[in-house]
Protein backbone atom coordinates (compact mmCIF):
# COMPACT_ATOMS: atom_id res chain seq x y z
CA UNK A 1 0.00 0.00 0.00
CA UNK A 2 1.45 3.67 -0.79
CA UNK A 3 1.66 6.04 1.94
CA UNK A 4 0.20 9.41 2.62
CA UNK A 5 3.68 11.22 1.73
CA UNK A 6 3.01 10.28 -1.99
CA UNK A 7 1.15 12.30 -3.89
CA UNK A 8 0.46 13.43 -7.76
CA UNK A 9 1.52 16.86 -7.03
CA UNK A 10 -2.34 18.07 -6.07
CA UNK A 11 -2.67 16.32 -2.42
CA UNK A 12 -2.18 13.48 -0.58
CA UNK A 13 -3.20 10.30 -1.80
CA UNK A 14 -7.08 10.16 -1.02
CA UNK A 15 -6.78 6.07 -1.23
CA UNK A 16 -4.26 6.12 1.17
CA UNK A 17 -5.30 8.03 3.46
CA UNK A 18 -9.28 6.23 3.66
CA UNK A 19 -7.52 3.18 4.00
CA UNK A 20 -5.48 4.16 7.06
CA UNK A 21 -8.66 5.16 8.64
CA UNK A 22 -10.20 2.05 7.83
CA UNK A 23 -7.05 0.05 9.42
CA UNK A 24 -7.87 1.98 12.42
CA UNK A 25 -11.84 0.74 12.69
CA UNK A 26 -10.24 -2.86 12.21
CA UNK A 27 -10.15 -3.73 8.20
CA UNK A 28 -7.78 -6.41 7.80
CA UNK A 29 -4.67 -5.48 5.35
CA UNK A 30 -6.11 -8.09 3.37
CA UNK A 31 -9.09 -6.41 2.43
CA UNK A 32 -7.74 -3.06 2.51
CA UNK A 33 -5.10 -4.44 -0.68
CA UNK A 34 -8.23 -5.52 -2.47
CA UNK A 35 -9.95 -1.81 -1.70
CA UNK A 36 -6.87 -0.32 -2.92
CA UNK A 37 -6.66 -1.91 -6.26
CA UNK A 38 -10.06 -1.96 -6.87
CA UNK A 39 -10.03 2.19 -6.52
CA UNK A 40 -7.24 3.11 -8.25
CA UNK A 41 -8.19 0.89 -11.27
CA UNK A 42 -11.33 2.66 -11.25
CA UNK A 43 -10.11 5.97 -10.56
CA UNK A 44 -6.39 6.29 -10.79
CA UNK A 45 -5.46 9.10 -12.98
CA UNK A 46 -8.87 11.08 -12.49
CA UNK A 47 -9.70 13.84 -10.42
CA UNK A 48 -12.48 13.26 -7.95
CA UNK A 49 -14.37 16.05 -6.26
CA UNK A 50 -15.14 14.95 -2.26
CA UNK A 51 -17.95 17.75 -1.29
CA UNK A 52 -17.57 18.67 2.34
CA UNK A 53 -21.36 18.23 3.12
CA UNK A 54 -24.41 17.85 1.47
CA UNK A 55 -26.46 20.14 -1.03
CA UNK A 56 -28.52 22.72 0.81
CA UNK A 57 -31.90 22.12 0.53
CA UNK A 58 -34.02 23.93 -2.47
CA UNK A 59 -36.26 27.01 -1.65
CA UNK A 60 -39.11 24.32 -2.47
CA UNK A 61 -37.64 21.90 0.16
CA UNK A 62 -36.93 24.77 2.36
CA UNK A 63 -40.77 26.17 2.23
CA UNK A 64 -41.97 22.69 3.02
CA UNK A 65 -39.38 22.17 5.95
CA UNK A 66 -41.27 26.05 7.01
CA UNK A 67 -44.63 24.30 7.03
CA UNK A 68 -43.83 21.54 8.53
CA UNK A 69 -42.41 23.36 11.30
CA UNK A 70 -45.06 25.73 12.19
CA UNK A 71 -48.15 23.33 11.80
CA UNK A 72 -47.01 20.24 13.06
CA UNK A 73 -46.84 19.63 17.10
CA UNK A 74 -43.33 17.29 16.81
CA UNK A 75 -40.22 18.26 18.41
CA UNK A 76 -37.64 20.12 16.39
CA UNK A 77 -35.45 16.73 16.75
CA UNK A 78 -37.67 15.35 14.73
CA UNK A 79 -38.19 17.84 12.03
CA UNK A 80 -34.46 18.20 11.66
CA UNK A 81 -33.25 14.18 11.78
CA UNK A 82 -36.01 14.17 9.16
CA UNK A 83 -34.66 16.42 7.01
CA UNK A 84 -30.81 16.32 7.60
CA UNK A 85 -30.82 19.93 8.66
CA UNK A 86 -29.25 21.28 12.07
CA UNK A 87 -31.18 23.03 14.48
CA UNK A 88 -30.27 26.07 13.94
CA UNK A 89 -31.23 25.83 9.80
CA UNK A 90 -34.05 24.94 10.87
CA UNK A 91 -34.83 28.12 13.18
CA UNK A 92 -33.31 30.46 10.36
CA UNK A 93 -36.11 28.87 8.05
CA UNK A 94 -38.45 29.85 10.11
CA UNK A 95 -37.14 33.25 10.89
CA UNK A 96 -37.20 33.84 7.20
CA UNK A 97 -40.54 32.61 6.47
CA UNK A 98 -39.20 29.38 4.48
CA UNK A 99 -36.85 31.55 2.42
Amino acid sequence: MTSSAETDGTGPDIVAETLREARACGLTEEDMQKIELKMKAKYGGLRVRIPKRKKHPSPEQRKAIFDEAISSTESDEDITSRHGISRRSLYNYIKRGGQ
